[in-house]
C-alpha cells in the first residue's frame, strides 16, 4: 500500500473487509484431526494399563 493510499476510504473499506473475514475465519470450529491425534499419545499408556491389570488377574 503506498502512502497515498493509507488513507483511502477505499483502502480503508478494504481493510475493514480482511478484518471481518479474518474474524468470520477464528469463528470456524476447529479441525478434530488434531484431537484425536492428541488422543493417539494416551494409547500406548491404556495399552500398558491394560497388560498390567491381565497379568495381575492371571498372575
Amino acid at each position: 500500500m503506498s502512502q497515498d493510499d493509507r488513507f483511502n476510504l477505499d483502502a480503508i473499506e478494504n481493510n475493514r473487509a480482511k478484518l471481518e473475514q479474518a474474524i468470520v475465519e477464528a469463528r470456524k470450529p476447529l479441525d478434530r484431526s488434531s484431537q484425536k491425534l492428541a488422543a493417539l499419545t494416551n494409547l500406548p499408556w491404556l495399552i500398558a494399563g491394560l497388560a498390567a491389570l491381565l497379568w495381575y488377574c492371571f498372575k
